[in-house]
């Protein structure tokens, strides 16, 4: 999983997932899935926007993903790996998919949390240093981070589980 650690500065998660078989049906899948919680737009064939809307209710209780405000979902095409000298009956076929990206919008979740930190520490610990405080937000912020993507990932196995074999 690559983290795109730069985007986090801003309160935007980006990380890409390898993923190499993402079809159409199981990207569709995901798509429904978004769209049972969020507003979801199409934005090409391989990604989609979504942002909070009337479903965005429905997500259970204690679930991490409620801390996503919104963003956007695209799958990442496999490169196409060229032949030295291709004959005549060799038909290069598109490439898979290699992964898939997601980039989540946490930015009012962090915003409460550091608004939270900076009045307890000025109402409470004026003397103190900032650096235990700048540190403790750091943890939170870790602490969502990891929640949100655990609790995507159980909602990725459950959209993309298959209801039967048959």
């Amino acid at each position: 999983m690559e983290i795109d650690w730069r985007r986090l500065a801003d309160g935007t998660l980006s990380y890409e997932m390898p993923w190499p078989a993402l079809d159409d049906e199981r990207f569709r899948r995901i798509v429904s899935g978004f769209g049972t919680h969020y507003e979801v737009e199409w934005l090409s064939p391989d990604g989609f926007a979504f942002r909070r809307g009337e479903g965005y209710t429905r997500l259970e209780r204690w679930d991490a993903f409620g801390y996503v405000d919104g963003g956007t979902v695209e799958r990442l095409r496999a490169s196409t790996a060229e032949l030295d000298e291709p004959a005549d009956n060799i038909v290069v076929l598109p490439a898979g998919y290699r992964a898939i990206r997601f980039t989540l919008n946490m930015r009012v979740i962090i915003i409460f949390w550091l608004v939270l930190l900076v009045c307890a520490k000025l109402a409470l610990f004026d003397r103190s240093s900032w650096l235990p405080w700048a540190g403790g937000f750091a943890a939170i912020y870790a602490l969502h981070i990891g929640l949100v993507i655990r609790s995507l990932k159980r909602k990725l196995t459950t959209w993309l589980a298959r209801s039967s074999w048959n």
